[in-house]
């Protein structure tokens, strides 16, 4: 249970996400580069607009293609994103922070 990781996941949206939309759909069998997420896990996604505009996202669910989102982690904002922005998970603050707080309670 935690924060779960990938190596190279990376794909596009296959549908536009607009600033209150929680749920991101991604091209169509792609979704399996992700972690898949049990109870309690989740992986932190960054959106990144045609236009250069970018948001991290909490990923606390995913089902095939499409991922339930919590929006503007990390200092970001909800953005619109187009058709065609990628989705990608990448590595960030909180993930870095999970990891070192999992290293803290190994050794206390």
């Amino acid at each position: 249970m935690g924060i779960k990781i990938a190596n190279n996941a990376s794909t596009t949206i296959q549908a536009a996400v607009f600033a209150t939309d929680t749920v991101v759909t991604v091209t169509g069998g792609s979704g399996s580069l992700f972690p898949t997420l049990g109870v309690g896990d989740y992986f932190y996604g960054t959106l990144v607009s045609t236009a250069g505009g970018i948001e991290i996202v909490k990923v606390t669910a995913r089902s095939g293609d499409n991922m339930t989102i919590e929006r503007a982690q990390e200092g970001t904002v909800a953005l619109p994103f187009p058709v065609h922005s990628r989705f990608e998970l990448r590595v960030t603050a909180a993930n870095l922070q999970a990891y070192i707080d999992s290293l803290d309670f190994l050794f206390l």
